[in-house]
């Protein structure tokens, strides 16, 4: 979370509060209008509106539809009970979407007109921006990387889909993996700690993620063929080097295709991504500016 001002397109305060997997959805947003409530006290001005990302697939109501990673919020009326709450107008993305503007306006040193955003944490999602507007689908629900199928014969999903790469290259993945491997694990950076150990299995945990990955992300490529592709999310933040190899597991796939000498960045922002795209979309909602473009410079 973060409180920005509008004029200077600075954070304020800024704040993370971890929620555990069975925090339900009206515990998290009491904890967050809490917060937003001693943060327009210390402000001692109106907070005008609310810029929010969820990794969930949402429907036009701001009510979730399917969260896989936590399914006790599918059918939450997220945006219209939040907006209750605190009182303010709530705009509501995909987290992946907010990323990928953050990275457009804020995170890169030069400009691009197609951009993919990859994001790794509990799941995998990712977004496209295409000359500093997002492209959402007919449904509002494109980016859903985490979802295509790598594996027609693997495991079935929370989301119903069958394989899906969410369920290999995640870091809840990783440590379901490892736990039915008999490693004694409970948190997806531990594989990566005992991989650098010399741990045999968990360095096949390791590098089987990262080749589903590449699978995914080169699918991508074929069909989007983005001039950029920024990975982002915690795991990326937290194991950079891991994540850097993508880029030559990415152009093996690709072969002799143009496409293959597409360029593969780690975030500038890391897990802030979201929230600076966040800002950047509250500056144009609020006419601060015109173009996402226009912030970089």
């Amino acid at each position: 979370m973060a409180l920005v001002d509008l004029e200077s397109a600075t954070m304020m305060e800024s704040m993370r509060i971890d929620l555990d997997k069975d925090t339900g959805p009206l515990q998290a947003i009491s904890q967050m209008a809490g917060v937003i409530s001693n943060w327009e006290q210390l402000a001692q001005r109106e907070i005008r509106g609310i810029v929010a990302g969820l990794a969930a697939l949402h429907d036009a109501s701001g009510t979730i539809v399917t969260w896989p990673n936590r399914p006790e919020w599918n059918g939450f009326a997220f945006r219209d009970t939040f907006a209750a709450l605190v009182g303010k107008p709530i705009v509501l993305f995909d987290d992946a979407n907010l990323g990928a503007l953050g990275e457009y306006a804020f995170g890169l040193d030069h400009s691009v007109q197609q951009l993919l955003y990859v994001v790794v944490g509990t799941g995998i999602g990712s977004s496209l921006v295409l000359q500093g507007n997002l492209y959402t689908g007919a449904r509002g629900a494109s980016g859903e990387l985490g979802h295509i199928t790598v594996d027609p014969w693997g495991e079935r999903c929370p989301c119903g889909g069958i394989g899906c790469l969410q369920m290999y290259a995640s870091g809840r993945a990783m440590e379901r993996i490892a736990q039915s491997k008999g490693l004694s694990i409970t948190r997806a950076s531990e594989v990566f700690h005992l991989a650098s150990q010399g741990n045999e299995t968990a360095q096949w945990i390791v590098t089987d993620s990262l080749r589903m990955l590449a699978i995914g992300i080169s699918n991508a490529i074929r069909l989007f063929d983005p001039e950029v592709v920024v990975m982002g999310g915690g795991m990326a933040s937290r194991f950079p080097d891991h994540y850097r190899s993508l880029e030559k597991h990415i152009q093996d796939f690709l072969g002799t295709l143009p496409q293959r000498n597409v360029s593969v960045k780690l975030s500038a922002l890391g897990e802030d991504a979201a929230l600076w795209g966040g800002i950047a979309y509250g500056l144009r909602m609020f006419g601060k500016i015109e173009e996402l473009e226009g912030v970089r410079k």
